[in-house]
């Protein structure tokens, strides 16, 4: 994962994007130059880190104009029938999720399912499936490879577009029990 390095977030994420446009025509990296012009916002100005941060972050809120007959949280996350557009469309809802939960209280999860949960633990992503029998109750983590991601792919990116988020005790107490070794 890139959460400490804007340069490969950036060059993740446009090749995720792609040549896709906004409903105006432009490209991500075309808009942000025009947010650039309009907010007065330049390298010399602001330093190489800052000005790289935000445009990871102008980049990652980008959207694509809706194309007929897809949706652009799809086109955003690069489905694609090839196996190394699955591999970045899971780097990118990896990116996406973590970036939603980073700042958010220990112990937040995002409820991505009735039986998959994953949360920030001050470092990485984690993702976990909930016991069938009793949701309150952690199961096991588990990696999302291309089986955890083919079997969910459509509920994970029904997610992002309405987050849903709970929390966990026990997530808390692993999170700040890690925090304090």
């Amino acid at each position: 994962m890139c959460y400490k390095d804007p340069e490969k977030g950036i060059a993740l994420l446009l090749e995720v994007i792609g040549d896709l446009k906004s409903t105006h025509g432009h490209t991500a990296l075309e808009d942000f130059d025009h947010f650039c012009s309009y907010s007065g916002l330049s390298e010399a100005e602001v330093g190489q880190l800052p000005f790289l941060w935000t445009k990871y972050g102008y980049l990652s809120a980008w959207k694509p104009a809706d194309e007929p007959g897809q949706n652009s949280a799809v086109a955003v996350t690069g489905v694609s029938h090839r196996p190394e557009d699955d591999e970045i469309a899971v780097s990118a809802f990896k990116l996406q999720v973590g970036m939603l939960l980073r700042d958010l209280p220990p112990g937040t999860v995002a409820e991505l399912d009735d039986l998959c949960i994953a949360w920030w633990n001050g470092h990485d992503l984690v993702f976990a499936h909930l016991c069938d029998d009793d949701p309150g109750r952690i199961e096991e983590e588990f990696d999302l490879d291309d089986c955890e991601w083919h079997e969910r792919r459509e509920t994970f990116e029904a997610w992002l577009k309405e987050p849903r988020y709970g929390s966990r005790a026990e997530v808390r107490d692993w999170v700040l029990r890690q925090r304090r070794q």
